[in-house]
This record gives C-alpha cells, sequence and structure tokens, in this order.
C-alpha cells in the first residue's frame, strides 16, 4: 500500500490533581493505509531530533505507539477498558507506567484524518493523570 507525506497536527491535555494543560505541535511524517489498519511515523522534532514516534491504528481497535531513536523511548499500548504496562525508559533507568483507555475514536483514510485517545495514567497502580491525545493528519501529496 502506498505511504503519503502528512501534516500531523498533535495536540495533547494532561490534567493531574483539577489542573490541565495542553501543548500541541504540528509535525512532517507519513501516513500508510495497511491490511491491518493506518500506521502514521514522524519525528520528534521538538523534543530529541533523533527521535522517531510510529503510531499503528489496528482495525480492532486497538493502538500501538512506539517511540524509540532518541533519548527517551517507550513502548504503549491501547485497548478500550483494559489496563496495561509499559516501561518508558529515560536516561536515568526505566519508570513502568499503566496505561487505563477510556476512549479509542479513530477515523483516518489514506488521505488523513483524525485519531482520539483518552486513556489514565498510574505509578504503582496509583492514579496519576488523565490524558487527551488528538492526531489531524493532513496529506500533502497524492
Amino acid at each position: 500500500m502506498t505511504k503519503n507525506n502528512a501534516i500531523i497536527n498533535i495536540k495533547g491535555t494532561q490534567t493531574i490533581d483539577g489542573e490541565s494543560y495542553t501543548t500541541e505541535i504540528d509535525v512532517v511524517g507519513t501516513i500508510e493505509e495497511t491490511e491491518k489498519g493506518f500506521v502514521i511515523e514522524y519525528a520528534d522534532y521538538e523534543f530529541d531530533s533523533k527521535g522517531k514516534t510510529v503510531v499503528s491504528f489496528g482495525k480492532n481497535g486497538t493502538v500501538f505507539m512506539s517511540k524509540f531513536g532518541g533519548e527517551f523511548s517507550t513502548e504503549m499500548y491501547f485497548e478500550k477498558g483494559t489496563r496495561q504496562n509499559c516501561e518508558y525508559a529515560t536516561p536515568y533507568g526505566f519508570i513502568t507506567v499503566g496505561i487505563y483507555t477510556n476512549e479509542i475514536n479513530v477515523d483516518l483514510s489514506a488521505v488523513g484524518g483524525r485519531a482520539l485517545l483518552n486513556y489514565n495514567l498510574d505509578f504503582n497502580t496509583g492514579h496519576a493523570a488523565e490524558n487527551l491525545l488528538e492526531m489531524v493528519v493532513s496529506v500533502t501529496d497524492g
């Protein structure tokens, strides 16, 4: 299948102890339709010029996100209504984080679209933050 160049707008809102913080960034990347769903790839320019993120949206409603190649790395798996343990690799060692997925809403096609993840993070099963991640993909070619 064809891989298309795209502009990806990523907006993340994190709520900790009732205080919300939002970050938003546009990155250059690609979107590809596969037999299993869609794959979005982009470089993590803002934090680490060597880092890369790959997000796989499965037709079965699951999402797998992998960040690698830079100073930080992680693999996160999202499935609505389930809690998954993930490890973050930092310069200081590994941190285990729990992810409970509240909602996955994906409306992607070969020409772009939108994906939304709503999930909670915990450390040692203690609630840490509520997160809302929205990606809007706009194909720039083809």
